[in-house]
């Protein structure tokens, strides 16, 4: 179970020994360790009650590259998903400008999509699966159709290359393109979900091990699972 965030006189709760100031592992038994920007370092939050943040408290964790990347993967598949029908049909039925016409049409109208769903909800079909959530780097809100356009649209002029500090550094960081807008992804599978409630991550193992229980159709006591 990873333990509490490391600072300058942070212990480590498997063992005992002195971790090191912003430490993901401890170097005695290599118990991970969330490093995390505490919530109440930014401007109050309205918070649903129905938030739940049992295991992360009031922490909200950046998102590490590796998931990063690969919500930007899934998010590029679900853009070429109508590419292949579309060529398809117009091999079957002879028509080529189904290609040059319609497939980019088809492929402009998703991304404009994923960008109204990502400002008003901070969510894409990528953060949904892996659990992140684009937010305003000053209150931890959802992000707003202009900054998600801004976003957008300092990442495809730049070819990408906006997102080369995500890419490059190990430790979580921002790109160009998320600093320009002013937003941030975090990690709401592992720490606190600022615009909603904690959700049940389909990709992942959630930090609260209950939530993948499953109880047993056969009765094996009142407490028991399988």
């Amino acid at each position: 179970m990873p333990g509490p965030p490391a600072s300058a006189d942070a212990i480590c709760v498997r063992c005992g020994s002195r971790l090191l100031s912003n430490a993901a592992y401890c170097n005695s038994c290599g118990n991970a360790v969330i490093n995390c920007v505490p919530a109440v370092a930014a401007p109050p939050l309205s918070r649903p009650a129905t938030r739940d943040v049992a295991d992360g408290g009031d922490c909200v964790v950046p998102a590490g590259r590796a998931l990063r990347c690969c919500s930007f993967l899934m998010d590029l598949a679900a853009l070429l998903s109508p590419a292949l029908p579309l060529a398809i049909a117009a091999a079957v039925l002879g028509v080529a400008e189904v290609v040059y016409i319609v497939v980019p049409v088809a492929f402009v109208a998703v991304w404009v999509w994923m960008q109204i769903w990502q400002g008003f909800t901070g969510i894409t079909f990528g953060k949904s699966m892996l659990g992140l959530r684009l937010v305003r780097a000053t209150d931890r809100q959802p992000p707003g159709l202009t900054a998600t356009l801004k976003r957008g649209g300092v990442f495809v002029v730049t070819g990408g290359l906006a997102a080369l500090p995500v890419v490059i550094h190990s430790a979580p960081t921002d790109g160009f393109h998320d600093e320009i807008s002013g937003l941030t992804v975090i990690d709401v599978a592992r720490g606190s979900n600022p615009i909603g409630p904690r959700p049940q991550i389909p990709l992942r193992k959630s930090v609260n091990r209950s939530l993948n229980r499953v109880q047993s159709p056969v009765p094996l006591g009142p407490t028991r699972y399988r």
